[in-house]
């Protein structure tokens, strides 16, 4: 095993889809059925701003009374997202995910998204390395 395979680049999602902060909530929940994923890195223009989980959608879902496309994807969203370079240390990423309790770290090169980490990636790696 290479140092560049214990770096998060190596067990990252690299097609990962973001919504911009001016976007709906319904779109938002289009675009995570669509693509068959529950985060989305939220930007304003090219700043990463915050994270909208599949979680922070169905808390307010529950609510009939509460229209959707009235609430916008800042008040929805986790405005405090963990981000990391692609060359982070993927034991200290775990480390970190683990204690605080977060299902993904968003990956930035130079403030750009560049892909995404989540328990879900965690997990598959764990059954190819339990596997081999």
């Amino acid at each position: 095993m290479t140092d560049n395979d214990r770096t998060v680049s190596a067990y990252m999602t690299k097609n990962v889809h973001a919504i911009d902060m001016e976007n709906s909530l319904p779109t938002a929940r289009r675009m995570m059925e669509e693509h068959g994923i529950r985060h989305l890195p939220v930007t304003d223009g090219s700043k990463i701003v915050g994270l909208l989980s599949e979680r922070d959608l169905g808390k307010l879902e529950v609510f009939p009374m509460l229209s959707m496309s009235m609430v916008s994807v800042p008040d929805a969203m986790s405005d405090k997202p963990y981000v990391v370079a692609p060359d982070a240390p993927m034991i200290g990423v775990l480390e970190n995910m683990r204690d605080e309790r977060l299902g993904s770290a968003i990956v930035a090169d130079d403030g750009k998204v560049v892909g995404i980490f989540t328990a879900t990636d965690a997990i598959t790696h764990l059954i190819e390395a339990l596997r081999s």
